[in-house]
């Protein structure tokens, strides 16, 4: 049975461009890379000096990605070879986590892609971008049913199967299924199911909504609820507002489990000078130990600072960016752990 699933697979991944009229084809290739130094000035240790990424602390990243388009816009390729922190536990120096072919039959009704994923077509539209496949090893059919419209099925496959661990990420194998609805300029909602292949996650439905009917307000809400009989129920809203170079806004969550109820919030300020200076002052407060649930509000720069902890903290940070590149300098003040000011530079350099 497996060997006719891989059979299928490696039919798909041929068939799209064995079908496909590309006399020019499309080509695209980009890089980006991202590092940088954190100071820690307090205890736990007097003075630490560590590198890391632009999200992932513990080393720097590199990712080199290619695109393929048909001519016709029928068929493509794409993946994005990467090397850093995140594939630590990996065998090679650097791992594909994104690697797919895909087509499109029947006047675009139909859209097959077929490899490590990299699909958000269903998925909810904030960071935890529930029902992606990004990352993860299977073979994804969507169906665009009117303009607006798309239902989703991905069926997820064990790396195991085709045990390529030492060429590409061990992403998470899942089966999902959704429906996504977009009515320009108004709103678009989500709703769907995520059922794991392997693993002792249970089945779980997610849902998201984001008005788009008010210029410069940012409105939205994504949530995930496990089916479990104890099964956890997280929630996220973005609420945020923009005037001219003024940028205020706030990232709540909640989790329940069982008679558990965590929570978090942080709000940001940031004020764009001009193209290349942006100035941002950000606070939080978490009641809970790994908001797995809520990431920071600002992945680039925040992110770097550990968010496994109790209590509250606030941070400056400054960011200078040109021609693809970015500098942001920070200093962020966190009250877990008696652990002080953390000091940060980071650099961002996208091709």
């Amino acid at each position: 049975m497996k060997r006719l699933v891989i059979a299928a697979m490696v039919l798909a991944l041929i068939g799209t461009f064995a079908f496909a009229d590309a006399p020019t084809p499309k080509w695209s290739i980009g890089t980006w890379t991202g590092m940088g130094v954190l100071m820690q000035t307090t205890a736990p240790t007097a003075t630490s000096l560590v590198q890391y990424d632009y999200n992932w602390v513990g080393g720097s990243a590199y990712r080199f990605g290619f695109t393929y388009t048909a001519a016709d816009g029928n068929a493509g390729f794409n993946s994005r070879l990467q090397m850093g922190s995140t594939i630590t536990a990996q065998t090679a120096p650097a791992v594909f986590n994104q690697l797919n072919a895909w087509g499109k039959m029947f006047n675009g009704l139909l859209t097959v892609r077929a490899g490590i994923g990299d699909d958000y077509t269903i998925a909810t539209k904030d960071w935890n971008c529930y029902g992606n496949t990004d990352g993860q090893f299977g073979i994804y059919a969507n169906l665009t049913v009117m303009e607006g419209l798309d239902i989703g099925y991905f069926q997820g496959l064990p790396v195991a199967t085709v045990d390529w661990s030492a060429i590409m990420a061990p992403g998470g194998k899942a089966s999902i299924v959704g429906v996504a609805y977009t009515m320009k300029d108004v709103f678009n909602v989500q709703l769907g199911a995520i059922a794991p292949v392997t693993g002792s996650d249970s089945t779980a439905i997610y849902f998201g909504a984001k008005l788009l009917a008010v210029k410069d307000l940012t409105a939205i809400l994504e949530g995930k609820a496990s089916l479990a009989t104890d099964g956890a129920i997280n929630l996220l809203e973005n609420v945020g507002y923009t005037m001219g170079p003024l940028n205020i806004m706030a990232r709540i969550g909640e989790n329940i489990a069982g008679s558990t109820f965590n929570y978090g919030v942080e709000p940001i300020v940031t004020y764009t000078a001009n193209d290349m200076l942006k100035l941002s002052v950000i606070a939080n407060y978490y009641t809970d130990k790994g908001q797995t649930w809520m990431a920071p509000v600002d992945g680039g720069a925040f992110g770097t600072v550990p968010a496994n902890f109790v209590g509250g903290g606030a941070g400056v940070f400054v960011t200078l960016s040109q021609s693809g590149a970015s500098l942001i300098i920070g200093d962020y003040y966190g009250a877990w752990q008696a652990a002080g000011n953390l000091v940060f530079v980071n650099v961002d350099v996208s091709l």
